[in-house]
């Protein structure tokens, strides 16, 4: 429908000229000769724009109207035809937030068509504005309101996520596992695990997703599951996937790539026998890779290896090695790295190596050394698993 105009004027000739003028441009056009019954027009059908004169006698003259406009209707637009033409006129009428001033008589009707035009157009334009801004108000105000979700649901998921963590230190006979996870969000990426198979022997693993944040963390929640579900295979059917790492790691594998969760992970996963005092591992894209002390030397455990649930055809390998009456060995995970001091790669893991160069002390105090307690905001997931046997140590 054509925008509604309310001409208001002392002069019945004029706002006759105007509203049959309007009216042929397609406007709808009401009038009135006196500003106290402009105002109880507005009130019954507020128009889209008022023209109104400035000098009119009666009750309510064109500035008088003008404040009540404001007052009342502040995002009406009103354009003020004088017949003074006085510059002081002029001024208080635009203070006053008139939307033009035109003095008449008007040497061209074309005049008020662009003055119309104009202050329409800009009343649509501060109407969308104003509507735009509600919206994004809403807008905000819902988004602060999921994020508030999103931090209560993350606080939730953290509770339990670290409720599937072991004990921080635990004890399977002579050996001692102990670790230290440390986000760089309220959800880890990073996962740490060790359980007891049979009395012989217990089995352990640390776990790295890719990525960060709820998608990461629920796949972690998702290899406990499976791991869970793997060790209870073996107590209640003597399935040996468990006690074969290699095989164990394909199998996560083929349960990611199936999922198709777009996640893939690094793993190291082992088993210690105490009874034969041995290792059995199997690593999957691991890094930086372990580090094993025998109470004389320092070295790494495993090799180059595919990570877990990126490549349809990974294939895994098992390793093994004794266990003399020292032995510790110590996993980081790669966000450890971004917080060593050393300027490069090789100086972090000769770091790496010196600190596991010992096997009286547990992940707890592994993790002071490193000044890792220090850091209040991590660029990744930092991660300590650390495995010793405890009976040459007293």
């Amino acid at each position: 429908m054509s925008a509604h105009i309310l001409i208001v004027d002392d002069d019945p000739a004029v706002r006759d000229m105007f509203a049959r003028y309007l009216r042929t441009l397609g406007f709808q056009v009401e009038t009135s000769g006196e500003g106290s019954l402009a105002l109880d027009i507005c009130q019954q059908r507020l128009p889209a724009l008022v023209m109104c004169d400035l000098r009119m006698p009666g009750q309510m003259d064109g500035i008088e109207l003008l404040e009540a406009l404001r007052h009342r209707y502040e995002a009406l637009p009103v354009i003020v035809v004088s017949g003074t033409g006085e510059m002081h006129d002029a001024i208080q009428a635009l203070k006053l937030g008139a939307s033009d001033f035109l003095t008449k008589p008007l040497p061209d009707l074309e005049v008020l068509r662009h003055a119309v035009e104009r202050a329409l157009e800009r009343s649509r334009l501060i109407e969308e504005n104003r509507h735009y801004r509600q919206y994004l108000e809403r807008a905000n105000t819902q988004l602060e309101a999921n994020l508030a979700k999103i931090r209560e649901d993350e606080a939730a998921g953290r509770r339990v996520q670290f409720t599937l963590l072991p004990p921080q230190c635990q004890h399977f006979g002579d050996y001692e596992c102990s670790h230290h996870i440390q986000s760089s969000s309220l959800l880890s990426g990073d996962f740490i695990d060790y359980f007891a198979i049979d009395r012989d022997r217990f089995a352990f693993y640390m776990v790295d997703v890719s990525g960060h944040g709820i998608s990461s963390a629920l796949i972690t929640v998702m290899v406990k599951h499976l791991m869970s579900r793997y060790l209870e295979n073996f107590r209640r059917y003597r399935d040996g996937k468990l006690l074969d790492p290699a095989a164990l790691l394909e199998a996560l594998n083929s349960e990611l790539l199936q999922g198709d969760h777009g996640k893939y992970l690094t793993m190291f996963y082992a088993i210690v026998d105490a009874k034969k005092q041995s290792l059995t591992y199997s690593i999957g894209g691991q890094y930086p890779f372990p580090y094993c002390f025998d109470g004389e030397q320092v070295e790494t455990v495993g090799d180059k290896s595919p990570p877990v649930g990126l490549f349809p055809d990974a294939s895994y390998t098992c390793a093994k090695r004794s266990i003399g009456e020292r032995f510790s060995l110590t996993l980081y995970s790669d966000g450890v790295l971004d917080t060593l001091p050393q300027a490069d790669l090789q100086g972090c893991k000769a770091q790496l190596a010196l600190l596991a160069a010992r096997d009286d002390r547990g992940a707890a105090a592994l993790v002071t050394e490193i000044g890792l307690v220090e850091c209040d905001t991590l660029p990744d997931d930092a991660s300590i698993l650390l495995i010793r046997r405890v009976a040459a140590n007293g």
